[in-house]
């Protein structure tokens, strides 16, 4: 048996009595007044800011074409840029002056890389040319590519070629790996180009360098002897048992990317000024295998990648000049970006990538949390710091969950007897199980266990654009968006968000919707809010934004925003138009969504998609046969997550059903489905999407503004923004567990009334590892996990660094965890509740000596009741994506490193090389 000395005694009552102590200066700071008076200061030097994600980081690149060959650090590689000055050497027509001599390329970030998005912009370029309205000539093409070689990436290890460009253009070879060899011995000339090896005719671009001597594999596909294919070899190389490896024709390719998964992007246009800018999409081993990036290697380093672009001019490999052509047939580029000539004008530049998160090995002991997504991007951050620290000796997973399962999963510790089979910790912006009050619910009360609240986070929800549209580009100013705005992009009333309006096929819609704008850029009311954006129409039309399906008050609380705008809740509640007068009421509402009275409080927490019009072509004769009939599910998709609708938002990808193909696989796997529409092609897209600020800010989508419903002009409009939020947050109040809540009708003057603050939820029934464990994650959290930046462990962009009184109330928490994970025998202190809405806690030690108590629970240390009178409710099950079910498993049966991550992501691939001859 082991004795303890009195002087061990002294410390264990010595580090009670400090644990109390911080409670009751906790206590005081509440007293004293809300947070937000002072916060951390986030680094600056570099003009990026630490909400929006706007600006360069430390790690930008800027690189000359002329000295664009770059390695593995980043430096110029001499001898392969030398030929780049040179008049005379053998492909000197391609970029001589006034082609690439003069441009300039910035990448706004080429360390710690993770699954986001890179700013890429130019300069110093010429105007892209669009003679039929599509690119023709002088774009730039970018792609992902695997590797770490000094020398640079090969275009066999390059995610390209998925046949993105829609047949309908008259230069879909650009987007392919296959293109037409020249007879043997044939040289580039300008003066005489010389036709293909099979017989085409000189347009088509043959390159007399391929195929390249030496090149493993060959690029010449044994299928297709007379034209070169540049294979796809994923990372790792090919299994020697492996079908399709290297990958050479569509089908096989299809297994490592596809038009609806890749990130290439084949036509990057330049403006008039000869400046570009794009927002470009980089994959890590979870979303694209294929490349690998971010995935540990052999040698325990992790697999780097490169951004490639390669710039276009109006020359093809053979010596074509297309800029000069008079006839429209011959005006385009019609060879690959990957042939020997073509991958010779590149510009390389190499990309430090974070490690994944499954780098630990499976069965490592894990400290399961889960929690709300806008939390994840900060939590996955924290993770690799402590899981690198712990050198995998123990680990944290994260799931991101709706807010139900977060209450199930703490709900098991509410017996500790009984308990073990849930995550002890939940990131939540709420009091666990306070969804079960909101309308909706079922009835009956929750059962929970006592529950400590350590702020943790300060972020945001947001609405993030992507549009480069025709001859205005790639806009880069903010969007402003009113109450009245949303409302109606959120219920349905613009034409082209209605599955049975097709004007083509003769398809009107319903009879209140035919005098509607088409879309969101045709409304009066945004065109006069933002006039500086384009008026689309016709297929590339934007449509809703891109919505999750849960239920959360991340939901709710947007909808409360919308209820602020007296038009808004009016036009909700009622949908007539008005002829003339407000610019609000020229919409009509539409009448299954005028029924909800969405207008009206209490707001509801979700995005019903209540439109129940559908478009019925008939019977499909199959086989089998099957109704061809496409409903508003099918037009507006919901998305799993905000991280995949700030993603799809980046990329452009339409995720609409489009026409009936026969061929097509349905969700039933047969034959006969509505075709996807696919990622938009750049200068025709217009994709939006609610998410939070993190997934905003990494993917670098442009934020809109919130305007009052009074608003003709942005002048009184706000952004989020460091300023924004911190304004707001001194506004919050404390709701009746203690956490801090801001109301969107008054976050006050100038601030951003989306604010959110998240705290770490945790059951203090738990054993004590797990205790401790939880301590240590939230001290790191709150402490050097709140140095914003980019590298792992930072706070991401996104966050706002927390306030100090928010830090020291998270610490208090720590301080209370550890007390209970060890505590003194001769002083085990009790913990007594009172049950109620908000009830009062008091933490007492045995003996009664140095009680705190208080009527108000402190914020961060307020123990939820274990059995919570939430208005006599309890947690409904909510909804959620397969891949967080997935998730979820994981986290219950205690398996190692859960990730949410997109499997393999594959699908056919069309094929366009020979659909344009003449």
């Amino acid at each position: 048996m082991t004795v303890r000395s009195e002087g061990d005694a002294i410390l264990s009552r010595i580090r009670w009595s400090g644990a109390l102590a911080a409670v009751a200066a906790l206590t005081a700071l509440v007293v004293i007044g809300p947070p937000g008076d002072t916060r951390a200061v986030a680094a600056a030097g570099t003009g990026y800011d630490q909400i929006t994600g706007v600006g360069s980081t430390d790690s930008a690149v800027t690189v000359s074409w002329k000295q664009g060959m770059l390695d593995n650090n980043n430096q110029p590689i001499s001898s392969a840029n030398a030929i780049r000055s040179s008049p005379t050497g053998p492909l000197a027509f391609m970029y001589q002056d006034p082609e690439f001599q003069n441009l300039t390329v910035k990448v706004s970030q080429t360390q710690d890389i993770t699954h986001q998005g890179l700013t890429v912009t130019w300069s110093g370029a010429q105007q892209t040319q669009e003679p039929t309205g599509f690119p023709a000539t002088d774009y730039l093409q970018l792609m992902e590519c695997y590797g770490d070689s000094s020398s640079g990436p090969s275009p066999e290890g390059c995610e390209f070629g998925s046949s993105l460009i829609p047949g309908g253009e008259p230069n879909p070879s650009v987007g392919t790996r296959v293109g037409d060899l020249c007879p043997p011995g044939a040289v580039a000339s300008t003066s005489n180009p010389p036709l293909s090896l099979n017989g085409d005719n000189s347009i088509w671009g043959c390159d007399p360098a391929e195929p390249q001597q030496g090149a493993s594999p060959a690029d010449i596909d044994p299928a297709n002897p007379q034209s070169y294919t540049i294979p796809f070899v994923p990372a790792g190389g090919c299994d020697p048992q492996a079908s399709g490896c290297p990958a050479y024709n569509s089908a096989d390719l299809s297994q490592y990317f596809s038009r609806f998964s890749t990130n290439e992007v084949p036509e990057a246009v330049t403006n008039q000024d000869g400046t570009g800018a794009v927002q470009f999409e980089t994959l890590t081993a979870t979303q694209a295998p294929g490349l690998g990036c971010g995935q540990p290697e052999s040698s325990g380093q992790t697999r780097n990648c490169w951004l490639v672009i390669v710039p276009r001019g109006s020359y093809d490999p053979n010596g074509f000049n297309h800029f000069i052509q008079s006839n429209p047939a011959a005006q385009s580029l019609l060879s690959s970006p990957l042939s020997a000539s073509n991958w010779a004008m590149r510009i390389q530049i190499h990309l430090g990538y974070s490690p994944v998160q499954v780098f630990c090995p499976i069965g490592t002991q894990e400290t399961e949390t889960v929690g709300t997504q806008i939390a994840a991007r900060a939590v996955q951050s924290w993770q690799l710091a402590l899981n690198k620290a712990a050198n995998c000796a123990r680990i944290y997973g994260y799931s991101a969950v709706p807010e139900a399962t977060s209450t199930q999963q703490l709900a098991t510790w509410a017996n500790p007897q009984q308990a073990g089979g849930g995550s002890g910790l939940a990131f939540t912006t709420i009091p666990i199980g306070s969804e079960a009050a909101r309308p909706g619910a079922s009835g009956g009360s929750a059962d929970l266990p006592p529950i400590l609240y350590a702020p943790v986070a300060v972020t945001a929800e947001g609405f993030g654009f992507n549009i480069n549209f025709g001859i205005t580009g790639y806009i880069s100013t903010p969007v402003n968006l009113t109450p009245t705005l949303l409302a109606k992009s959120l219920t349905q009333v613009y034409r082209n968000d209605l599955p049975d309006v097709d004007v083509a096929q003769g398809f009107n819609g319903p009879t209140w919707a035919q005098n509607n704008p088409l879309n969101i850029t045709r409304d009066q009311q945004f065109t006069q809010l933002n006039p500086g954006l384009p008026i689309v129409g016709g297929a590339a039309a934007p449509l809703a934004p891109l919505l999750t399906e849960d239920h959360s008050a991340l939901n709710e609380q947007i909808w409360q925003w919308i209820q602020t705008g007296p038009a808004a809740s009016a036009w909700l509640n009622q949908g007539t138009p008005q002829a003339g007068g407000d610019l609000a009421n020229l919409v009509a509402g539409d009448p299954d969504y005028t029924a909800l009275k969405l207008g009206t409080p209490p707001s509801i927490d979700s995005f019903p998609r209540a439109y129940a019009g559908c478009l019925d072509l008939g019977v499909f004769a199959g086989p089998p046969a099957k109704e061809e009939k496409k409903c508003s599910l099918d037009v507006l998709p919901y998305v799993n997550n905000y991280d995949e609708a700030a993603s799809d938002a980046v990329t452009g990808n339409d995720r609409t059903a489009g026409a009936w193909d026969p061929q097509a696989v349905a969700p039933d796997g047969t034959p006969g489905w509505w075709d996807k529409t696919g990622i938009e092609p750049v200068g025709q897209m217009f994709v939006w999407a609610i998410s939070d600020t993190p997934d905003l800010a990494a993917y670098g989508l442009i934020d809109a503004q919130l305007c009052s419903d009074s608003s003709t002009t942005s002048t009184n409009c706000v952004g989020p923004s460091a300023a924004s939020l911190t304004t707001a947050l001194a506004s919050a109040k404390a709701d009746s567990a203690g956490l801090l809540q801001v109301n969107p009708a008054s976050p006050g003057a100038g601030g951003y009334p989306l604010t959110q603050v998240v705290y770490a939820a945790v059951a203090t029934s738990q054993p004590a590892a797990n205790l401790s464990a939880d301590a240590d994650l939230i001290a790191y959290a709150a402490g050097g996990g709140q140095t914003p930046g980019v590298a792992p462990g930072d706070l991401p962009p996104g966050y706002l660094p927390l306030p100090t009184s928010l830090q020291a109330q998270a610490q208090a928490v720590v301080a209370q965890l550890r007390a209970d994970a060890s505590p003194a025998p001769s002083t085990s202190p009790s913990t007594t509740q009172t049950s109620g809405n908000g009830g009062s806690s008091s933490l007492t030690p045995s003996g009664g000596e140095n009680a705190v108590s208080s009527a108000t629970p402190a914020v961060g240390v307020s123990i939820t009741p274990p059995h919570a009178v939430l208005a006599a409710q309890t947690t409904k099950p909510q909804p959620v994506g397969g891949v967080r079910w997935m998730l979820l498993a994981v986290v219950i049966a205690g398996a190692a490193c859960a990730v949410g991550g997109t499997a393999l992501r594959a699908d056919g691939v069309a094929r366009w090389l020979r659909r344009m001859r003449p």
